[in-house]
């Protein structure tokens, strides 16, 4: 029957150091792990918002390309009919 008792697991009810440093230990590791994770999001709402702001630039630079484009093609059908008109008159 002693061999039995002797095989049990018994917990100790009293709070020494060891324990008291453990848990301030997980408390400071989940601080620090709150802290950095808090950064990481911050830095990538910002990288987010940088890239946003340059595609919209983007956007903004492709659309005055895009009509200067249409203006050029314009002037250069408005020169090919031109050049069609005189062709047409100087052939009898």
């Amino acid at each position: 029957m002693n061999e039995q008792k002797s095989h049990r697991l018994i917990f100790d009810p009293t709070i020494n150091l060891g324990h008291v440093l453990t848990f301030a230990g997980f408390i400071a590791t989940g601080f620090g792990a709150y802290s950095t994770l808090d950064k990481r999001v911050a830095m990538q709402e910002q990288k987010a918002l940088i890239a946003e702001q340059k595609a919209s630039e983007q956007d903004q630079r492709n659309s005055e390309v895009l009509r200067e484009i249409k203006a050029d093609l314009k002037d250069v059908r408005r020169s090919v009919d031109d050049v069609n008109r005189n062709l047409s008159r100087s052939r009898p």
